[in-house]
């Protein structure tokens, strides 16, 4: 639900690294770390785009409503009441994808409004712009992402309604000396600008160095080395330095797996020298045309919202099943988050130390000749606090129809 940057630990735009140049290989989803901001399926939008080489136009517009039991993300312990609402939600995207052969190019273009019944100060408008794209031959393969957006809301790390300008930049670049041995290098930066009251300036950078070997036709393995710096509002860093293990293993469009593991010497003023491990997953199992499921998992350090400054360790797991039952599509999915603070400082609410999870379903299926696609969902939330006050849960459900061109 919340996707950003494109190395190896983050990534939207990740070009494959064996076989043939193909468009999903631009938009195949890597694990991020989430942002905080949440949505449902029905409102969101999404690439319809079926055909691996299809390229040019594509234009979406979607139309989606949805019921929130608890759009205030309020504990309802008497300090903040629970309030329930409804928010529409017009949007559009734009995609057009050129190339072929050995190279690709592609940009992206996003915006939505959101309404709310009740709530008009968590009305808000968001969009992003991207651009992405790479180079494919013998001994050489490149590609790069970048992008640009605003996105407001209730945030479950922030504890409150905020706006951030983003930007996110990318680049991936793999040569392989042999048939059997490649050096594969990754570099990322994502700033995050807050544009309102309250909530500081973040920003993280991560480049990468990995040994690739191809141990068997199927599975490659390698080390590598990772620096990476985060930024915190008031100037503060922490930096992350140290060895990783890179493991990929594909079998045609059936099983793709990519994975890295490391540990970092991690220092920062307010902590010290800490030692601090960081993982990245990301499993696609397709069994037949009718069923499958998605894992991501990942594990990072960054820079926190909260008043006070610090830095926190977050882990992410997501796993989406997906069944189709004649034209329809059902998914049913889990997601659960672990945040807590590398140092010691005092925050004035729980959300440092705290759990989310999430249970969704849903179905989505074509209508009007195949010309569009509707979509019905439910999700549950739960967020667990050190601070009860900070601590929430509701449910949310909604119905989007998406018009494909």
């Amino acid at each position: 639900m919340e996707k950003s940057s494109i190395s190896l630990f983050a990534a939207p735009f990740l070009l494959a690294l064996t076989g043939p140049l193909l468009a999903q290989d631009y938009v195949a989803s890597q694990p991020a770390v989430p942002a905080g901001f949440f949505e449902t399926k029905a409102i969101s939008g999404a690439s319809r785009r079926t055909s691996e080489d299809e390229g040019g136009l594509e234009l979406t517009v979607g139309l989606g409503t949805l019921y929130d039991s608890n759009v205030s993300q309020a504990s309802g312990n008497g300090v903040e009441r629970i309030e329930s609402d409804w928010v529409n939600t017009p949007n559009i995207e734009a995609a057009y994808l050129l190339g072929g052969g050995h190279w690709r190019l592609g940009t992206r273009v996003k915006a939505e409004h959101r309404f709310h019944q009740n709530r008009d100060d968590y009305d808000a408008t968001n969009y992003s712009v991207s651009a992405f794209g790479g180079f494919q031959s013998k001994k050489f393969v490149a590609s790069f992402s970048t992008s640009v957006g605003s996105k407001s809301g209730l945030n479950r790390n922030a504890a409150g309604f905020v706006e951030r300008f983003s930007s996110q930049s990318g680049l991936l670049a793999r040569y392989n000396f042999t048939r059997k041995t490649s050096l594969l290098a990754t570099w990322d930066i994502n700033d995050q600008e807050s544009r309102t009251r309250g909530y500081g300036d973040t920003s993280s950078m991560t480049t990468g160095l990995s040994g690739i070997w191809q141990a068997t036709p199927l599975l490659s393995v390698g080390p590598g080395f990772r620096y990476g710096l985060r930024t915190g509002d008031d100037g503060e860093e922490l930096t992350v330095v140290g060895p990783t293990l890179r493991l990929d293993y594909q079998l045609s469009s059936k099983v793709k797996l990519r994975s890295t593991l490391g540990i970092d010497s991690a220092d920062s003023p307010y902590s010290g020298t800490d030692t601090l491990y960081n993982w990245s997953l990301a499993l696609n199992y397709r069994a037949s045309s009718l069923w499958g499921f998605d894992l991501e998992a990942i594990r990072d350090t960054r820079a926190t919202l909260s008043s006070g400054g610090g830095f926190d360790e977050i882990s992410s797991y997501r796993f989406n099943y997906w069944r189709k039952i004649r034209r329809s599509k059902v998914e049913i999915g889990l997601e659960y988050e672990d945040r807590s603070p590398t140092d010691s400082l005092v925050s004035v609410n729980g959300l440092r130390d705290s759990q989310y999870l999430v249970l969704s379903t849903g179905v989505t299926f074509p209508v009007f000749q195949d010309n569009a696609e509707l979509s019905l969902d439910l999700n549950w939330r739960d967020l667990s606090s050190s601070d009860r006050n900070s601590s929430w849960d509701g449910f949310r459900t909604g119905v989007g129809l998406q018009w494909n061109f």
